[in-house]
């Protein structure tokens, strides 16, 4: 395993000077600390690995370059190129550790099967094509395939979701925000007098899972049809950014587009007190109805669940912060009632 760690200030003091910004690379069971600018390599050589089974075992001599570069918003990204040699010294393959990224053929296959579960009359190929801004040729290669797997079905030239989807989550449903009870977010919505909603990170996304509570334009259509949501504008996104790992919020944040970036400062500016307060707030940033704030669901060893989001009337908006001390001490007083953790 490789991990990356960037000194949480500027500048690390060191006797009578200061050093500067430092990366603490981590291979395996060794490590090298390097200090000096971004834009330096480490050759980390003769780590050795085995690879096999039983007696028959070959081991590899992985000689790890590894660069490091500042990202957009400071924290450092990663190039690290692997070559890797046979213990009797015969070469053995080149090895490139990819980022984590999206790719143009499965986002065109996500977009394929969220169009599709959002209709329930069905979505037509030319209908596709316009929502993956794709040529239709493209878009009936991947439909194909996946009427050839069971994931869509055809019928009078729309298609539907197939049985697929359905058998895969049945079989791997590892999601505890799913099996969360409907109930714990009536009776918060009944606590706060308010509009409460369950939302759960889906890659580079926030997706609400359930709500309970009074109608809000926006919110609650955004509930109902499972849309994506930026994770860096609403309170829910956030609260789930910020309970993720440094390296990981990171990489997520180098997704958003240029236009995006002083969404992304803003976030990052409110870090720090999402993280001491346990609170994310939305003052109409989505919506101009907007007015929510949220907090984690967490799970018994501190991982998050699901962000619960309390949404209010925006002549009430001077109440939000009031609003999440109360839902935070809901959640901490009927999770444990409701939630998946629960005997």
């Amino acid at each position: 395993m490789l991990t990356v760690r960037s000194s949480p200030c500027g500048r690390e003091a060191s006797g009578s000077g200061a050093r500067p910004p430092y990366v603490l690379i981590t291979v395996g069971d060794a490590g090298v600390v390097m200090f000096g600018p971004f834009g330096v390599s480490a050759d980390l050589p003769d780590m050795r690995r085995a690879r096999g089974t039983g007696m028959q075992r070959t081991y590899l001599r992985m000689s790890h370059r590894i660069s490091v570069r500042p990202g957009r918003y400071g924290a450092p990204r990663l190039r690290d190129k692997t070559r890797a040699q046979s213990y009797d010294g015969r070469d053995g393959a080149n090895i490139s550790r990819m980022p984590v990224r999206p790719h143009r053929t499965v986002d065109r296959v996500v977009g394929i099967l969220e169009a599709v579960a959002q209709s329930p009359q069905g979505v037509t190929l030319a209908e596709l094509a316009a929502t993956l801004e794709a040529a239709k040729s493209s878009v009936q290669e991947l439909t194909n395939g996946l009427l050839a797997r069971g994931y869509l079905i055809e019928d009078d030239r729309r298609f539907h979701l197939g049985p697929g989807p359905f058998i895969l989550a049945a079989r791997a449903n590892k999601l505890a925000a799913l099996s969360l009870d409907h109930n714990f977010l009536a009776e918060l919505s009944k606590v706060l007098g308010c509009t409460v909603l369950a939302g759960v990170r889906v890659g580079d996304a926030l997706v609400y899972t359930d709500h309970a509570g009074q109608e809000s334009p926006g919110l609650t259509f955004v509930a109902r049809t499972h849309a994506r949501r930026p994770l860096y504008t609403t309170a829910a996104g956030k609260t789930l950014l910020a309970h993720v790992p440094d390296e990981e919020m990171y990489r997520l944040l180098e997704l958003a587009s240029a236009e995006q970036t002083g969404e992304v400062r803003q976030f990052l500016a409110e870090l720090p007190e999402i993280r001491s307060r346990g609170l994310a707030f939305n003052r109409g940033v989505t919506f101009k109805d907007a007015f929510a704030v949220a907090t984690p669901l967490l799970a018994s060893d501190g991982s998050p669940i699901a962000a619960i989001s309390a949404a209010i009337d925006p002549a009430e908006a001077d109440r939000l912060d009031d609003v999440g001390e109360e839902l935070k001490k809901a959640v901490a007083v009927l999770g444990p009632q409701y939630g998946p953790n629960r005997a």
